[in-house]
């Protein structure tokens, strides 16, 4: 705290006080969960809308990937930065100034009338968004005692994934009454009540040693992350052997080692390594990676499926993926049970496995709506029996007041995953489609091509989904003690006594290698 004042910055507030469960919390759930869900929903609000926004800004499949991506692609390079600053100066502040930039942004996208401008848009959207994320989860944990917190991180996260699944619904009826930029409007009456309620009932909260802002390693984070989904979104046209493409690969990695290098050496790294050498966060968090990067990249495929394919207006294909909402709640009520039962190692497999046979379903079953229903409710219960097991497995590594830099690194991985999604899943169903990939939207070449485009594309999801369930049965701890044990001797000794002196108040911390 010395080193904050000296540097000319405010004082960050202290946590509260131990003095009991804070009566408002549930309200405070309600809060956090409606700003969660309005940026999750941005995610995917768009998918019913790409239609009218190929022809009406005249862009194609990899014009479109960009709108999508550019929301999430600056959602995941600033969430680490966004995660130390909340960290530091109060993650109250920071999750209202992300509200009402989120809503300023939301105002010039409804005006956009090009694609550039929409993208340009779309990142700023993105900027707040990542203020809006970690705080909501930090702070979560911070009002809901232990015998409380799974369950309301199992509320938080199904919101996460309800918010996934209304995109289209949403999107959907507001884009076949008014234009593509209506979807924009959603957005302001959800940033208004956060920010009324929000100043009224959040409680503010910061680490009490926070770490440092590192702007050289945010953007060596961004450019690797960029470069990546460049790379993977210019492959449709290019091929993944071009060379612009195989330049951008290899500047993701050049990047992403400076990078790793740079915050090694950093004396307050965004990036907490010994977080990141415990098998159960790399399961947890690398499985919601891939799950999300699947999810992400089978919505946009199958609404423009539903529309091109099957010749459903924006309404009806919005109301046709909203079974996958449903099915999430079903799971989500499911997921305690099961693990108590299995452990976050059973619960999140299975929940993935489940997940990834739906995604493959609407592959392998024959055409028609039964199939993508079949497909969309056994997806949708995975989604929901593997979501609060994960979230809940990240944050129990870490205590409270280290809770900022754990969720945004998480939900980075998380965000990622949604831009890989739609940059890798879309780039096959770019390929697949060929020319027609090209084509305006009431082309019928589009839909003469898009059958096998998209069962391609959809193998690719499930596949991506399937690799984070076999990495949650390998890393992940089961329900038994010694399951447990055989994760945590998986850790180096200084991670274990790391973990030792984080549990014990501030001022009784264990020596680094000592006994209690």
């Amino acid at each position: 705290m010395q080193e904050t004042a000296a540097q000319g910055a405010p004082r960050a507030p202290t946590p509260r006080a131990d003095t009991g469960p804070d009566p408002r919390r549930w309200w405070i759930l309600a809060v956090l969960s409606l700003a969660l869900f309005v940026i999750i929903l941005n995610n995917g609000l768009l998918n019913v809308a790409l239609p009218q926004l190929m022809r009406d800004l005249d862009t194609g499949v990899r014009g479109t990937q960009w709108i999508v991506d550019g929301y999430a692609l600056v959602f995941a390079a600033s969430l680490l930065t966004a995660g130390t600053l909340s960290d530091r100066f109060g993650r109250k502040r920071a999750t209202l100034l992300g509200a009402a930039l989120f809503g300023a942004s939301s105002l010039v996208a409804i005006t956009a009338s090009g694609a550039g401008q929409l993208i340009a848009a779309r990142a700023v959207m993105g900027l707040a968004a990542a203020f809006v994320m970690p705080g909501t989860l930090s702070i979560l944990v911070d009002v809901f005692p232990k015998e409380e917190r799974a369950w309301a991180i199992g509320v938080w996260g199904s919101t996460s994934a309800l918010g996934v699944a209304a995109g289209p619904i949403v999107g959907g009826a507001l884009v076949s009454h008014y234009w593509w930029g209506s979807v924009f409007l959603v957005n302001l009456l959800p940033v208004v009540v956060v920010l009324v309620a929000g100043a009224l009932l959040l409680p503010e909260s910061s680490d009490p040693t926070p770490r440092r802002a590192d702007p050289v390693g945010a953007l060596l984070g961004a450019a690797a992350m960029a470069s990546l989904v460049y790379g993977a979104i210019h492959a449709a046209g290019d091929g993944w052997t071009s060379a612009p493409v195989l330049a951008a690969l290899a500047c993701a990695a050049g990047a992403a080692a400076v990078f790793v290098r740079w915050e090694r050496r950093h004396p307050s790294p965004m990036v907490d390594f010994a977080l990141l050498r415990k098998p159960a966060f790399l399961g947890a968090s690398a499985g919601n990676m891939l799950l999300f990067m699947g999810l992400a990249g089978t919505l946009f495929v199958l609404t423009q499926r539903l529309q091109f394919g099957m010749g459903y207006g924006p309404l009806k294909a919005g109301l046709a993926v909203a079974p996958l909402a449903l099915a999430v709640g079903a799971g989500s009520a499911l997921s305690p049970g099961l693990t108590r039962r299995a452990g976050a190692r059973g619960a999140v497999s299975a929940g993935l496995l489940v997940c990834s046979v739906g995604v493959l379903a609407l592959a392998e079953l024959p055409g028609g709506y039964l199939s993508v229903l079949t497909g969309l409710v056994l997806a949708g219960t995975g989604i929901g029996l593997a979501l609060a097991p994960v979230t809940d497995t990240v944050m129990g590594l870490v205590p409270a007041h280290r809770s900022g830099n754990a969720a945004a690194l998480n939900d980075t991985l998380q965000e990622l995953g949604n831009a890989l999604g739609v940059a890798v899943v879309g780039t096959v169903l770019a390929r697949g489609l060929g020319g027609a990939a090209h084509a305006s939207a009431h082309d019928p070449a589009v839909r003469g091509a898009l059958d096998g485009a998209s069962g391609s594309a959809f193998r690719v999801a499930a596949g991506v989904v399937a690799a984070g369930a076999v990495l949650a049965a390998f890393l992940l701890p089961g329900a038994r003690a010694d399951d447990i044990g055989e994760s945590r001797a998986a850790e180096s000794p200084e991670d274990r006594s790391d973990d030792l002196a984080d549990d014990l108040p501030d001022d009784r911390a264990a020596p680094a290698h000592g006994g209690a």
